[in-house]
């Protein structure tokens, strides 16, 4: 599924949060009926969440294309924790609905909206000009937020309003970066990230048919901004995205020598400290940094494999305090 055409990544979605909230009290989330009609899933703010909803949530926001789960990855003599995300509608399923691309105000503070919503808001547009998605209509609007807080009906109601559906048909799924939910919806957008970065340096992302990526699952801690730092370390440093794409060997080998991580010059260090050094403004900071660690590019009309970057041992074992004994 190239992307091309007309769907609705909001219906695509829609089974995954009614099974969700049908099983709500056993995956350790709430259910809230708003008094506007609006519908909030708190999977990880007053309610524990947990791995299981983690993974529903990231299928949700990837419209229900794609499929997650855990695994496990060797770091030497270690054994960890690590998200396994497919999908056979990349630039759909990540860019089309995963990526955090709308910039919402909560209670003052700036939050980031991921989700089939963004769909219907076009937000970034240069993104679905680019993937040439235009979302079908069904009344249904389904948003992700990565807060602290929930939010109220005030808020409710304007989205519903951006998104051109009643408050009846809005559902808003809600975890913190400090939950097991929030974290694992940030490390399981390797793919995203990877065919983000090509876009932006000008790699068409259509040709891209299936892809997989497999991504550490950092240590929960309670500081805030070193969970933020541990999950966007997951990625650049261990994560691994393999790609098959449509496309010559020129372009695979271009795409897989110019997507990882490696590549920018901020590499190697923690990112809390990329994210200091930048004056924690995240648009300061060098956008060729936020990939995968590592990248594998199948060329689908020659079946050569190109592969770039490195899973970098070393600096996940030191950046997420792991102390062998």
């Amino acid at each position: 599924m190239s992307g091309e055409g007309k769907l609705s990544l909001n219906a695509s979605a829609l089974p995954l949060v009614e099974r969700l909230e049908a099983e709500a009290e056993r995956l350790g989330a709430h259910v809230i009926r708003m008094p506007s009609g609006a519908t909030i899933l708190d999977l990880g703010v007053k309610a524990p969440g947990g791995l299981e909803v983690g993974l529903r949530l990231v299928e949700i926001c990837m419209g229900g294309l794609a499929r997650a789960s855990l695994s496990w990855l060797n770091i030497g003599e270690i054994v960890l924790p690590a998200v396994s995300v497919f999908t056979d509608a990349p630039a759909l399923a990540t860019l089309g609905a995963q990526m955090a691309g709308w910039k919402l105000e909560l209670s003052g503070r700036i939050v980031l909206g991921s989700g089939p919503a963004r769909a219907l808001v076009r937000k970034p547009k240069r993104i679905f000009k680019a993937i040439r998605h235009e979302e079908e209509p069904s009344g249904i609007a389904i948003l992700a937020l990565e807060a602290d807080e929930l939010p109220d009906d005030a808020f409710l109601k304007n989205v519903a309003e951006l998104c051109g559906v009643s408050p009846s048909g809005l559902h808003v799924l809600i975890a913190s970066l400090r939950s097991p939910a929030g974290v694992i919806q940030v490390v399981g957008r390797a793919i995203e990230s990877c065919l983000l970065k090509l876009l932006n340096i000008g790699i068409g992302v259509l040709p891209v048919r299936s892809a997989l990526g497999l991504t550490l699952l950092p240590p929960p801690h309670p500081d805030p901004d070193v969970c933020m730092g541990r999950v966007n370390d997951a990625i650049l440093y261990g994560s691994i995205v393999h790609l098959w794409a449509d496309v010559n060997d020129d372009v695979a080998k271009a795409m897989a020598e110019k997507a990882p991580s490696a590549t920018s010059s901020a590499y190697g260090k923690p990112f809390l400290t990329i994210y200091e050094e930048a004056g924690r403004d995240f648009y300061a900071i060098d956008p060729a940094i936020f990939a995968p660690a590592q990248v594998v590019v199948t060329s689908l009309r020659s079946g050569k494999s190109y592969v770039a970057g490195e899973f970098a041992k070393e600096l996940v074992v030191r950046f997420f305090d792991i102390r062998p004994l």
